[in-house]
């Protein structure tokens, strides 16, 4: 029987941050990951992390403090938080970053302002608290380049070319000279990297470029990595978990086992358990996410942690299928900010504030799934809409598709995509007015900090209002989705999996979305996914270390 120290199930930035901390202590560790490519949902996210207190935080000058969003957290959550837990990530988060820019080639960059999501909440801060992945050039991944999960080709890398986080400035700047000289210069690269016959951009940015910098960090670790490997069950001997069977293969776990596959956002039976709506919901991650941690860490004396607040971090979700018939899938985080945006149920009614990180529980408390967004020509072809870019890019095929439904007029448009004209029209009234007081008194798009950050600086008096008058009209159906579930298995402090008596069981890690949400699923900020499953890896990675050197981890 093949054996290592540390077998870890899942290659995102939970299972390779994990891997990497093991093998700093001189563990041998095995990386498996069920689907083609490496990456798993980290590939294809943002790629930011929440973590008050860092490296970079502090040179800049950010005046923050750990007790103070410690208690930004617990009231957020409430009762049901585990103050544990979040001392935990709080603790570990900082000394993570720095321990990465010593020991690996992961590198963040503190980001551009962002809120936290809840901004009347005291402590909450409007910047220093998330950090963003510095990107990174593909090439030096040589041969396993193309062994890294694709980004989204529908959300941040149209035609492989990949957008950052920071080139939204000259973004939405343009057509600037500045704006102009920044995207030719990308340009070029792209162009060249095609000459030279790359499947893809070789700038990789956001989530992309951390995996990229993880995998390349676990190759030089000398950290063994398997891509199509699905983990069929673990293995159990005397209540320890020792291993793990691949494919009829059994390899044996010296040390332990970490579930750290990706939750369960593509399985129709736990969706059903879980999601509302779950017949019109639409996850953005990876059809590999099947719950496969969670079900094997459940038949291994495992234990859920309960009922969480929120089963998923939700995502307002679009889609298109493809004459091929794959089903590109669109989340829509910054277009619905914009002004002259608005979103509509059956009745062309509003129900909710459109640039809220929070629009999908709107959609799921007064049912309106799915809905309509829709705006006018200036709107969509200055700001794009969906997977329409800014400037009207790729409008014309979406049409075609029948993603983008076009109409002369608002009547027109409304009975296209069967909502009722007359109050659509009232509807549109309501809003040409507000844009013009700057004032949403309905439902207060564009009144706090977070709306503003992702609506139009430019625009004035609400960078989140505008009129909905210049012909013609377009619409896209829009569904409720996640970009992660919440819920997992229970974990202490140190990452172990809690069983069902109460006592850790033997051999057995959880991170990422394997472990269940130390939010209770009521993310704080942004960078509250990918955060939360480097950081719980980085610490089950740590522990392993501690045992593997025969060191006990406190009870």
């Amino acid at each position: 029987m093949t054996q290592y120290d540390v077998v870890v199930v899942g290659s995102g930035a939970a299972g390779l941050t994990a891997a990497l901390r093991a093998a700093a202590a001189g563990l041998t560790v095995l990386v498996l990951e069920k689907a083609a490519y490496f990456g798993g949902t980290t590939a294809i996210s943002g790629g930011g992390i929440w973590v008050p207190g860092s490296p970079q935080a502090q040179a800049a000058g950010v005046d923050d403090s750990a007790a103070v969003a410690r208690q930004y957290v617990l009231d957020v959550i409430g009762p049901s938080a585990d103050p544990a837990l979040i001392d935990a990530y709080l603790d570990a988060a900082p000394a993570m970053v720095a321990w990465l820019e010593r020991n690996s080639a992961v590198r963040f960059l503190l980001s551009p302002p962002s809120s936290d999501w809840y901004p009347a909440i005291a402590g909450s801060a409007d910047h220093g608290r998330l950090l963003s992945p510095q990107e990174y050039d593909g090439k030096k991944l040589g041969a396993h380049f193309a062994d890294l999960r694709p980004a989204r080709e529908e959300f941040n890398a149209p035609g492989g070319f990949m957008i950052d986080l920071f080139d939204l400035p000259y973004l939405a700047d343009m057509p600037s000279a500045k704006s102009l000289f920044h995207f030719g210069k990308l340009a070029a690269k792209f162009g060249a990297d095609k000459l030279r016959r790359y499947p893809r951009g070789t700038r990789l940015t956001m989530g992309n470029a951390l995996v990229a910098r993880l995998l390349r960090s676990a190759l030089d670790a000398g950290i063994t990595l398997r891509k199509d490997a699905a983990v069929d069950r673990l293995l159990v001997a005397d209540g320890r978990v020792t291993g793990v069977r691949v494919g009829g293969e059994d390899i044996a776990a010296k040390v332990g086992v970490l579930l750290a596959a990706g939750g369960f956002s593509a399985s129709e039976q736990l969706r059903k358990a879980y999601i509302p709506f779950a017949e019109d919901h639409v996850s953005i991650l990876p059809y590999e996410n099947t719950g496969d941690g969670m079900n094997m860490g459940l038949e291994a004396g495992a234990s859920l942690d309960g009922d969480n607040l929120v089963n998923a971090v939700w995502a307002v979700v679009s889609t298109m299928t493809r004459p091929d018939g794959y089903v590109a899938r669109y989340a829509h985080l910054i277009d619905m900010s914009k002004p002259g945006c608005i979103a509509v149920n059956a009745k062309g009614e509003r129900f909710g504030n459109e640039a809220s990180v929070h629009f999908v529980e709107a959609m799921h408390a007064t049912g309106t799934v799915p809905a309509q967004i829709i705006g006018d020509a200036h709107c969509v072809k200055t700001y794009g809409m969906g997977m329409v870019l800014p400037g009207g890019g790729g409008l014309k095929k979406l049409i075609a598709a029948g993603y983008v439904i076009e109409a002369p007029t608002l009547r027109a448009l409304a009975d296209k995509i069967g909502v009722d004209g007359e109050g659509l029209l009232a509807t549109v009234a309501k809003m040409n007015r507000y844009a013009e007081t700057g004032k949403d008194p309905d439902f207060g798009k564009g009144d706090t900090q977070i709306d503003i950050e992702i609506g139009d600086p430019k625009h004035k008096p609400n960078p989140c209002l505008g009129r909905v008058e210049k012909a013609p009209f377009y619409a896209i159906k829009i569904h409720p989705g996640d970009g992660s579930t919440t819920v997992g298995l229970k974990i202490d402090a140190h990452c172990r999996v809690i069983g069902t008596d109460g006592a850790p069981v033997a051999g057995l890690y959880a991170a990422g979305l394997d472990a269940n949400s130390i939010w209770r699923g009521k993310s704080p900020a942004h960078g509250c996914n990918v955060g939360p499953a480097m950081v719980t890896g980085y610490i089950a990675g740590q522990a392993m270390g501690a045992m593997g050197a025969g060191a006990l981890v406190p009870a």
